[in-house]
């Protein structure tokens, strides 16, 4: 956790979000097409025909890659980190065809070769930073689409032998460096990742809880009275759910006597947002001023649980305190607005005792 609260600063900044708004283009399909066609193009006009057969294959393997990719998303049925998308995620499409374009292109032309693996990395990238998929997404267009594009190229072009070229020594350092530009971002969104699933529930219900839990729905007049410091207003949620902002970088309520004994948390929380990409917003939970755990929280609405000792839950007032890594204004400089300090948006928390029976309800 602490590597990513270090890191997450360079990939909230603007110069990287540039990089990956820019990233995200090199792999879409039509973008990918259009470039081996005007290779195609190239190739016809010099009257080039090793360079018209290279655009051939890169277009070819575009396109088989993104048809292929498409089938076995249905045959996957993968979710992805958004729910709400509107289809599946496993392979990633605009991962398939980059590699499907890099390695026909670096097949036809080894000297650009690791120019063109280094670029479809960063369009996998992108994909993952801007979390409309998980690494294995990645990982799986990336072989995928590297496969359709070296068979591409080697059913039109045939063997290629490389002409010579630079010293080992400094391929490799070619290749090295290609590759780490796109290799440690994934490094750290990998691990980000896995941070985030680590007290990840699932999204589709919530727990109401038992007879001997408690279950806090924010945004309704009886979960207000047990709000103390840094919370807003309670409103709803484009009409169809109550919440409360968390406003500011710490937040506390108080709840009633809990039974004596462990007891599973959940909460449901969405963090605060003025950009794409990474939310690299943390949440430490406290009971009784004691330090529970910090959660790291994904973008959208999504449920998260963890563990709270008995040691920890007191016969008489229990006091939960939050503490956030950010709070943002939704004001615009331009346009002003809303001037409030936003951090994280709950819709409900439940305190569940080890061992009774949980209900499951249904949370939109």
């Amino acid at each position: 956790m602490d590597l990513i609260r270090l890191s997450c600063p360079a990939f909230e900044s603007y110069a990287w979000r540039v990089v990956m708004d820019v990233s995200n283009l090199l792999g879409h399909g039509l973008l990918d097409g259009g470039v081996a066609l005007a290779i195609i193009v190239y190739g016809v006009a010099a009257k080039n025909r090793p360079v018209r057969r290279a655009g051939l294959a890169a277009f070819l393997a575009v396109i088989a890659a993104g048809l292929l990719a498409n089938i076995l998303k249905e045959v996957f049925q993968m979710a992805r980190p958004n729910l709400g998308h509107p289809s599946y995620g496993f392979p990633s499409g605009h991962t398939t065809t980059a590699f499907a374009l890099a390695g026909a292109l670096g097949q036809a032309f080894p000297a650009l070769a690791p120019l063109t693996y280094g670029l479809a990395l960063l369009a996998g990238v992108a994909r993952v930073y801007f979390r409309h998929h998980f690494g294995i997404d990645l990982f799986g267009g990336a072989v995928l689409g590297t496969g359709i594009g070296l068979l591409s190229a080697r059913w039109l072009l045939g063997p290629v032998v490389a002409a010579e070229g630079p010293p080992v020594r400094r391929r490799v350092w070619v290749w090295a460096l290609a590759l780490a530009i796109g290799v440690l971002p994934l490094a750290f969104l990998i691990a980000y990742e896995r941070t985030v699933e680590a007290h990840r529930a699932p999204d589709n219900s919530v727990l109401v809880g038992s007879s001997s839990g408690l279950v806090v729905t924010f945004g309704r007049p009886d979960a207000r009275a047990l709000l103390r410091a840094g919370w807003g207003e309670d409103e709803v949620w484009g009409g169809l759910f109550p919440f409360t902002w968390a406003q500011g970088l710490e937040s506390t309520l108080q709840l009633s006597s809990l039974p004596l004994t462990d007891h599973t948390v959940r909460l449901r929380m969405i963090p605060f947002l003025n950009h794409d990409g990474l939310s690299c917003q943390t949440v430490e939970v406290a009971v009784n001023r004691v330090p529970v755990t910090r959660l790291l929280l994904e973008r959208g609405w999504h449920n998260y649980e963890l563990l709270v000792p008995k040691s920890l839950v007191s016969s008489g007032v229990t006091e939960v305190r939050f503490r956030f890594r950010y709070a943002h204004s939704p004001r615009r400089p331009d346009t002003g607005g809303d001037g409030r300090s936003l951090s994280v948006a709950f819709a409900s928390l439940v305190f569940t005792p080890r061992g009774a029976p949980e209900v499951s309800g249904h949370q939109r």
